[in-house]
């Protein structure tokens, strides 16, 4: 009896499409355009800021990817957490650069509103996920 429970758990499992939401698409955005921004920074930044600002924001579709391959709801959470922290350090970076001048004001706006977009859905994501975890 405890083998047929353990296979109808098993046939529950999914296994989940990251690309198929619309947040990873944004992160994809996101990405291009950090991409295309810093390649206008300095030669001097190259190890230093450009690096940071494309780890970061890499981090974030890398993140909800992991996160969304989880079984377990308090994994994808933690990943997705993880994801929100590199968005917050995303416009850190991209805030540095327009200081610096490497980025316009204008650039920086875009960009902070992509990443503003995509940590509200990932924060949409958590409440989801938590909300399920009570039903």
């Amino acid at each position: 009896m405890e083998v047929i429970k353990e296979i109808k758990v098993i046939k529950e499992i999914k296994v989940k499409n990251p690309r198929s939401l619309t947040v990873y698409k944004k992160c994809m955005d996101l990405n291009k355009m950090v991409y295309q921004l810093v390649k206008r920074f300095p030669n001097e930044e190259k190890y230093r800021m450009e690096s940071q600002i494309i780890r970061s924001c890499t981090s974030i579709g890398a993140n909800l990817t992991e996160g969304n391959g989880q079984i377990y709801s308090a994994k994808e959470l933690s990943f997705l957490n993880n994801s929100l922290g590199s968005a917050q350090e995303t416009i850190y970076w991209l805030e540095l650069a327009k200081e610096n001048s490497y980025i316009s004001s204008e650039q920086f706006k875009i960009a902070e509103g992509l990443t503003q977009e995509i940590m509200r859905m990932l924060i949409g994501m958590m409440k989801k996920l938590k909300s399920e975890e009570i039903a």
